[in-house]
């Protein structure tokens, strides 16, 4: 039987990024679902009903991986209906928390772009695109426009990690650098106190969503930043797709990558 595949024990500890709960997270393992305890040994703590959301991320790493696995047309859907919304479902503060993402038109800029609401704080982000210097960005604002200022950080990144190989990027390789910031992004915005594994697959569906939304505007919009965009990076319909498409394993070791960045960029 082929065997789930694990995160390496200190670094999953480390992703949880909830210090106040170290006594408590010292009996984990790789299953996000064992912050309930174990229930063979009769350590279960009262366990809360999951919310009624569209996608849950809790279980094993194989599990989670599967919840985000080929939801390319749910979000293609999205954008083709802006306003409906898809609600995503996680641990967070030792509660469930759950996370609303759409497709919005507004006065912010004039293509359709993402917005997540926070229903634990009702907070709303507004993620756009940008460009800084020779790199694509995403920005997160409110709904004045505003860029989103958390503990004095701008919510603004450019889609640039650095490399010790000087290479061009891939599509898959820009898909793949945009995952990863915009999980840097979400943290921040939403708060460390999440398993870094589930931020990650978070990022997955978030990014992923905006590039959908990117190609199809960027299709049928002469809008100058987005046409600047698609040119630099080069990404198509067919490049995210493929992520989504991947096998659970690969999905799998990809949320891992990405998680290790996200504790790296935090110091962990």
């Amino acid at each position: 039987m082929k065997q789930p595949i694990k995160i390496h024990r200190r670094n999953f500890l480390k992703s949880l990024g909830v210090l106040a709960l170290t006594p408590f997270i010292q009996s984990c393992e790789s299953s996000v679902s064992s912050f309930w305890g174990d229930e063979q040994t009769g350590s279960n703590r009262e366990r809360q009903n999951p919310p009624n959301v569209d996608i849950l991320l809790e279980g094993t790493e194989e599990q989670i991986a599967k919840a985000v696995q080929n939801k390319h047309s749910v979000l293609q859907d999205l954008y083709n209906n802006p306003g409906k919304e898809l609600s995503i479902g996680f641990l967070q503060d030792r509660t469930y928390n759950t996370l609303k993402i759409s497709f919005a038109k507004t006065d912010i800029v004039s293509y359709p772009h993402l917005r997540i609401v926070n229903t634990r704080t009702s907070e709303i982000a507004n993620v756009i695109w940008g460009i800084d210097g020779i790199y694509p960005s995403i920005k997160f604002v409110d709904n004045s426009g505003k860029t989103i200022i958390k503990n004095g950080k701008p919510l603004e990144f450019a889609l640039n990690i650095p490399s010790k190989l000087n290479k061009t990027n891939s599509p898959a390789d820009w898909i793949k650098i945009g995952i990863k910031i915009f999980g840097i992004a979400l943290l921040l915005w939403i708060g460390a106190s999440i398993v870094k594994y589930v931020a990650a697959a978070i990022a997955f569906i978030a990014f992923n969503a905006m590039a959908i939304g990117l190609v199809i505007a960027g299709a049928a919009l002469v809008i100058q930043v987005l046409r600047w965009i698609l040119d630099r990076t080069g990404i198509t319909l067919n490049d995210i797709v493929a992520f989504f498409v991947l096998a659970i394993n690969s999905i799998v070791i990809l949320l891992i990558d990405v998680m290790n960045y996200i504790i790296s960029y935090f110091g962990g």
